[in-house]
């Protein structure tokens, strides 16, 4: 098992499927052993001090608070270029491997992803990790998925022209899970502001959106969308950012 770790923990080995033009993110859920959550907490802040500290190594961890993995911990390493798969990071998972690894019970293994920036929403890398985020995994079908990415785009551009203030990055898997699989990630800071609001909060976005593309295009753009999806191809999950466990960086 520690051979294993070794190699998923934070697999910064060259990946056929990377492009030196892209962004890529990486993902990877942990479960302590029971009784052991003081301990894996404490050596995963501890790594993170010691090997995370910079805008390269940077690392953020949230807590799933929602969901079939409820409790679980995420490890998010994210903004970094198809070079950074190239380094040689032994020492870090020896580390990792030693003082981590007695606490663990179950690791779900790296997902790695790219953000598509054109479909993101007011997502600014330089800004500190939001204190919670909503987390919508799409698993698409492989056929039609222009009819997908189609009505995303129009509702990015409708959204932006009305002013939207969420935030939002849709990511599409490189690697470690199903090979048609996309997550969107909401960032926000406080259930009771929510995820963000338009300029105007009594628009009709049905009626805007069909100005702005059509006459009842957004019926049949959203129609075309949904059957895009596999059956059962949406999950939904919340995390809150765990401070002490991430990088804190100036």
């Amino acid at each position: 098992m520690k051979k294993a770790l070794l190699v998923l923990l934070i697999p910064f080995f060259a990946l056929a499927q990377t492009n030196s033009n892209r962004e890529y993110w990486q993902t990877n859920k942990w479960k302590a052993k029971s009784g052991r959550t003081s301990e894996f907490k404490a050596g995963v802040a501890k790594k993170t001090r010691k090997f995370n500290n910079t805008p390269e190594t940077s690392m953020a961890t949230y807590q799933l608070i929602t969901g079939a993995d409820q409790g679980k911990f995420m490890r998010v390493m994210g903004n970094r270029s198809a070079v950074a798969f190239d380094a040689d990071n032994t020492v870090e998972l020896s580390y990792w491997d030693k003082h981590v690894t007695p606490h663990v019970d179950h690791m779900e293994g790296n997902k790695r992803w790219w953000r598509m920036n054109s479909l993101s929403q007011n997502w600014d890398n330089t800004a500190a990790p939001a204190r919670f985020i909503k987390m919508t995994t799409y698993t698409i079908k492989s056929s039609n998925r222009s009819d997908f990415f189609r009505f995303w785009r129009n509702n990015n551009k409708l959204q932006k022209s009305l002013g939207y203030t969420g935030t939002s990055g849709l990511f599409t898997l490189v690697s470690g899970g199903e090979a048609y699989e996309l997550l969107e990630v909401k960032q926000y800071n406080s259930h009771t502001e929510g995820l963000g609001k338009m300029t105007d909060p009594n628009v009709d976005y049905v009626d805007a959106y069909n100005k702005m593309f059509g006459w009842r295009t957004h019926r049949n753009d959203e129609l075309a969308f949904k059957a895009t999806i596999e059956k059962g191809g949406i999950t939904i999950e919340t995390a809150e950012l765990k401070p002490e466990m991430s990088s804190k960086l100036k």
